[in-house]
This record gives structure tokens, C-alpha cells and sequence, in this order.
């Protein structure tokens, strides 16, 4: 793998990761999202539950990607993650005819485009870490 290859791989990691640990560590609010996971009919009780985590896979999952530790497991835990708070969240199809309808399909468009980047860095074999060993660290 070339410079330009190892280098590209591990910025796509980090662009993408950057949108889970902003969700994660609460930096895009989360009030929205836990609403309508409680009108999608989710007991009340557990949303707070739900959202935690949520959080959690995240941040673990945002911080594995962005740095390389396990690169193919970290994109699948967020992809298990992903589609189903997508399916819930963004059910575009639900609101044909509103003005929800566009925000609601673009958003599940969106969500689907990192799903995509999600499975082609989990499908990479040998990804780079993003601070790679130097060679004075491995002679020790």
C-alpha cells in the first residue's frame, strides 16, 4: 500500500467518524431524536436507556474507526447501530405528501451513503492505524 492509499484510508475513517462522536458525545443535541424514538412507541422509560446506548456505540465505534483499532469491527458495530435508528428515525416513506417528506428522505439518503463508507472500510483488509508505529518504536 502506497503512501497516497494509506494515508486516504485513514482520513475516510476519520471523516466518518466524526459524525458518531459528535452524536455521541452530545456535541448535535439528541432531545429531537430521543423524541421521536418515544412517538415511534418506545416506552418512555427505556428511551433514556436507548439513548445511552446509543451513545456509547458511538463513541467506542467513532473512536475505533478514527483511529484504526479493530478497523473492521468498529465500522460493523456502528452499521448495527445505523440501520435500525435509520429505519426508525428517518421513515421517509411514512410522510409522502408532507414537508417532512424531502428532510426525512434526504436524511435516510445520507444515513445510507455512510452505511456504504461504513462497509467499504470494513470490507478494507489491512487499514492503516492513524498514528502509525515509527521505526525508531519498532526496534524496541
Amino acid at each position: 500500500m502506497n503512501s497516497l492509499q494509506r494515508n486516504s484510508f485513514a482520513a475516510a475513517r476519520v471523516l466518518v467518524a466524526l459524525i458518531f462522536l459528535a452524536n455521541g458525545f452530545g456535541i448535535i443535541p439528541q432531545g429531537f431524536p430521543a423524541k421521536e424514538l418515544a412517538e415511534h412507541g418506545a416506552p418512555a422509560a427505556i428511551v433514556p436507556l436507548f439513548m445511552l446506548a446509543a451513545r456509547t456505540i458511538e463513541i467506542v465505534g467513532g473512536f475505533g474507526l478514527m483511529l484504526g483499532i479493530y478497523p473492521q469491527i468498529a465500522p460493523i458495530a456502528v452499521i448495527a447501530f445505523l440501520v435500525p435508528a435509520t429505519l426508525v428515525a428517518h421513515d421517509f416513506w411514512h410522510a409522502v405528501g408532507t414537508p417532512a417528506y424531502f428532510p426525512q428522505l434526504l436524511q435516510f439518503l445520507k444515513n445510507t451513503a455512510i452505511t456504504g463508507g461504513l462497509l467499504f472500510i470494513a470490507a478494507t483488509p489491512n487499514q492503516p492505524a492513524l498514528f502509525p508505529s515509527t521505526s525508531r518504536s519498532k526496534d524496541r
